[in-house]
C-alpha cells in the first residue's frame, strides 16, 4: 500500500525543516525511516523523492524563466577537479535523480516518474539514501542561493 501524498509531503517538509535547522539527528531519523520504508509504508521513498525533484525543478525553472520554443534544459557536469563529467559516469541513483529533474524541467513528467521509479527499485538502501540526500541538498542549496524559495 502506497502512502498518501500528504504523508510524502509531510515527510519532505520534516526533512527540509531539519536541514534548514541543521538538525542532524532529525535528518538521520527521518531519512532512515524513508529509506527503509517497505511493506505498509512502501512508496514513501518515491513520494518524498518526487516532492524533492519537483522542488528542485521549480526553483531552477524560476531562475531560468520560460524556455524559448525548442529549447531544452541540460546539465553540464564537472568533477571535483572541474573536469567535464559524462552523466553516465554518475552512480545510477544520482544519475536517475538528475534525469528526473531534467525531465520535469523539460515538461516530461512521465519520464521523471520513470527515473524516480528506477531509484525506488534499487534494492540497495544506500542508493536510495544517496538519491534522497542529493535531492535534499540541491533543494537547500537553491534556497540558500535565493531566499524566495524557502
Amino acid at each position: 500500500m502506497s502512502p498518501a501524498p500528504a504523508d510524502a509531503r509531510g515527510t519532505t517538509e520534516r526533512l527540509l525543516a531539519a536541514a534548514r535547522r541543521d538538525d542532524v539527528a532529525e535528518l538521520a531519523a527521518v531519512l532512515a525511516t524513508v529509506v527503509r520504508s517497505r511493506g505498509e509504508r512502501d512508496g514513501l521513498v518515491e513520494g518524498v523523492l518526487a516532492e524533492l525533484v519537483a522542488a528542485v525543478s521549480a526553483s531552477l525553472g524560476r531562475r531560468a524563466g520560460a524556455p524559448a520554443r525548442g529549447d531544452v534544459f541540460t546539465a553540464d557536469l564537472t568533477d571535483a577537479d572541474d573536469e567535464a563529467l559524462a552523466v553516465d559516469e554518475l552512480d545510477p541513483a544520482l544519475r536517475a535523480v538528475l534525469r528526473a529533474v531534467l525531465a520535469q524541467l523539460n515538461g516530461d513528467p512521465d519520464d521523471s516518474r520513470f527515473q524516480i521509479g528506477l531509484v525506488c527499485a534499487d534494492p540497495e538502501p544506500l542508493s536510495r539514501l544517496d538519491a534522497l540526500w542529493h535531492a535534499l541538498l540541491w533543494v537547500t542549496l537553491l534556497e540558500d542561493a535565493d531566499p524566495r524559495d524557502g
